[in-house]
Formats: C-alpha cells, structure tokens, sequence
C-alpha cells in the first residue's frame, strides 16, 4: 500500500509539471499572436545575428582608438540608426532626446524661443518670429541675425545643428548674440517656452469671395484648426477655395483623412493602406456630407509629400479639385511609429497607401492638372516673402532680403481658374 501511493505521488507530480509546461508553452504561443516580433526568438538565424552584432560591439568597444567614442550607448545608436536607414529614406532612429523632439514636432508643439530661421548669405536669418512667443516678448524680430548661441558661433552649421542648440528643457535660457538691421549687435536673453503652432499657416478672403487657407502641416489638431478657419472664412464671405499645401511634407495619416472628410460626399474612398505582400490593411472613406462644397483649387510643388499628397491626389481622382503648381514630391509609403523601452524610437515603413483610382504616387508624384513652373530661386524668395514681416515696405524688404518683392505666379493661376480670368505663364 505504501508503495502504491509512493507511485501515486510522484504521477501527480509528473502532472503538475505537464500542466506548468503546457501553461508556459501556451502562454507564449498566445504572447507570439499578440506581438508577432516575438516568433524571431524561435529562428536560428535571428540568434546567429545576435552573435555577430554582440561580437562586434565588443570589439569595437574595446579595440577602436578613440574611447570617447566607442561607448556602448552610441555604438548602439549608430548600429540601429544604420541598420533602419538602411532600409529606405523613410525610416530612422531617435535616440531618447531626439525621439522627445520628434513627437513635440508631430503635435506641433516644441521647447524653443518661437522663431523660424534660414541661412542666407549674410547668415542665419530670422524669418519668421511668432506672435506671442518669447522671441517677440524678448524683442527680437524677423530680418535680424544670429551670430551666437550661448557664445558659440553659428557660422558653418547646419540648421538643425542650430535649432538643436535653441531648443532646449522649458524654464531655461539662452542667450542669442543678434545683429541688427542697424549692424548693432546686442545679446539676448530669451526663456525656452513650449510652443504651439498652428497647421494654418495663413487665411485670408478677397474681394471676389475667393478664400485663400495655407496649410503647413497634419497634426492631430489639423482637421479641427481647419473647419475653424473655413469657418471664419466663410462667415468673411468665402464663395471659394484656394487650398495651398505647397511646401506641406505631410504629418500624420488621420489627419489626411479627416481633412479631406471635410470636403467629400458621405462614402467616398479616400485613401487605402496596403501592407505585406500587398495585403489590404484599411479602406479609409468619408464620414461627413460634404461640409465645404464650394469650388476648390489645390497648390502644390516638390514640397508637398505624404499627408498633402493624399489629400490632392484623392480630391484630383475623384474630381472634387483641380491642382495647380508642379509635381509634388511622391511619397506613398506609410511610416509607424515604435517606442523603445530607453525612451528612443523606431520610425519603420510600415505599409503603401494607394489612391481612391488604385494608383500610387510613390516616387513618382501627383503631376498638376495646371503645370506653373517656379523656378529654385524664386521658390525660395518666395519662402522668404511668405515668412516675412508683411509691414515691411518695398525698399525695406529688398535692403532687407537683398532682392524685390516677386509676385506667387502659381497662386495667382489658382485664384484665375476659380474667378475664370486670364492665363497665368510659369516663373
């Protein structure tokens, strides 16, 4: 009898193990149907990668001649970072600080000071300083220089480097050596603040009823700052639309959609998302009844990317607009955004987006319906004129920027075709 339940015992034993194994074997199948990445824990080759990167890294680690270096933080950095590029030029890494910026630029809100900068040939211009912010409540104004950040010259650097070095944690300082219209220089002491930024860049209603919106973004809050500016425009008499995504490098994919959901008819396909193997992600259609009908011309040019190519590309295909300026950029991939446990990020195309006519403009652009050629130069004398200072008089403007005032050619046509005047020639 004792040895029977000797016997007996160690059966439950060998039970309960069974059931612990099966437990653990299921759970992480189920955890493997929840995040597929985890199936790369099971191939032998992900393990033979593993291998030879952990080989690397130690070697370079300990083997490169500049210790400074070769840390293991930014070796991991540039390996990831050369690893995703690698892919296509929309995909990238962001270490944690870069990462914060990026999301901060995605809302459209960001630590700074509130100014827009360009280098030009005298040097790192301010072009354009936003009400309210704390350049202005520190005096600075658009047309003056930057020489200094935090007493280092900004001579030879980039803008982002520039940028990079004005931005920083919101309750802190930086002090901008600033020259003058006058040649007088002075520093500045200027408080990071964080900052908004609308996606209207510019609205405005002429005499003849034709409204005018500029967008420069899709953010979360874009389609809501959009119906708002309609709004008023229509209240100021907006019979119709020019829509000027021109320079507009896009944004977020929801925002594409719920714009352009303010213009069509209830149930019209807007855009698909294909992913793998061509495998039909979503169909995204409007919602809404068409709440803007009035007649509608799209500006575009090699700036207008993403979001704003979906938003032309759908209203041109389904005949809601006509689109006037250059072709636009092509980008018709579909990035996905992936936090990382240290606070850094992946930015990884995920998928293609095709218009409603099933065509794609990846790499190839949305041509015009109205081709108005501008020229590189004027492209950016125009850039410049936008972000100016508009109570600046002729004379001040050209001693300013160094050139005249020149008239927007592709506007104009755009206000033409919705008013029936005269043919506009490129510039």
């Amino acid at each position: 009898m004792k040895l029977k339940r000797v016997v007996k015992s160690k059966v439950s034993w060998y039970q309960v193990i069974a059931l612990l194994v099966s437990g653990v074997i299921g759970f992480g199948l189920a955890m493997i149907a929840v995040a597929p990445e985890l199936r790369s824990l099971f191939d032998p080759a992900y393990w033979g990668a593993m291998s030879r990167i952990e080989e690397s890294l130690r070697l370079t680690h300990s083997k490169y001649v500049d210790e400074n270096e070769s840390g293991f933080g930014k070796l991991a950095d540039r390996a990831i970072g050369g690893m995703v590029t690698g892919l296509d030029r929309h995909s990238s890494y962001y270490p944690p600080v870069q990462y914060k910026a990026f999301q901060d630029d995605t809302h459209r809100r960001y630590l700074g000071v509130g100014v827009m900068i360009r280098n030009v040939e005298k040097g790192v211009l301010l072009t354009k300083v936003f009400p309210g912010g704390p350049a202005e409540k520190a005096g600075l104004k658009v047309g003056e220089f930057i020489l200094e950040v935090d007493g280092e010259t900004v001579e030879g650097l980039k803008l982002d480097e520039i940028s990079s070095k004005v931005k920083g944690e919101k309750g802190t300082f930086v002090d901008l050596l600033i020259l003058a219209y006058d040649e007088k220089k002075r520093t500045v002491r200027v408080p990071r603040d964080e900052i908004e930024i609308s996606s209207v860049e510019n609205m405005s209603v002429d005499e003849k009823g034709t409204g005018y919106l500029h967008l420069i973004q899709f953010t979360e809050r874009t389609a809501r700052e959009v119906q708002d500016a309609l709004i008023v425009l229509r209240d100021q008499g907006m019979k119709r639309l020019v829509l000027d995504l021109r320079d507009n490098s896009g944004g977020l994919l929801s925002a594409a959609i719920e714009v352009s959901d303010l213009f069509l008819e209830k149930d019209r396909l807007i855009v698909s998302v294909k992913g793998r193997e061509g495998v039909n992600l979503r169909d995204f259609r409007s919602t809404s009844r068409k709440l803007f009908p009035e007649p509608l011309v799209v500006l575009l040019n090699e700036g207008s990317a993403s979001a704003s190519e979906i938003v032309a590309g759908a209203f041109s295909v389904l005949g809601r607009a006509r689109l006037v300026g250059e072709k636009s950029y092509g980008k018709g991939s579909v990035q996905t955004i992936f936090p990382l446990s240290d606070g850094s990020g992946l930015r990884l195309t995920t998928a293609m987006y095709f218009l409603p006519d099933g065509s794609t403009i990846h790499e190839q652009g949305i041509g015009p319906d109205v081709l108005v050629p501008c020229s590189d130069a004027n492209e950016s004398k125009l850039r410049m004129q936008r972000y100016g200072d508009p109570s600046l008089t002729s004379k001040e403007f050209e001693e300013l920027f160094g050139f005249s005032k020149i008239s927007d050619l592709q506007k104009s046509k755009a206000f033409d075709l919705l008013t029936g005047d005269s043919n506009v020639t490129g510039q």
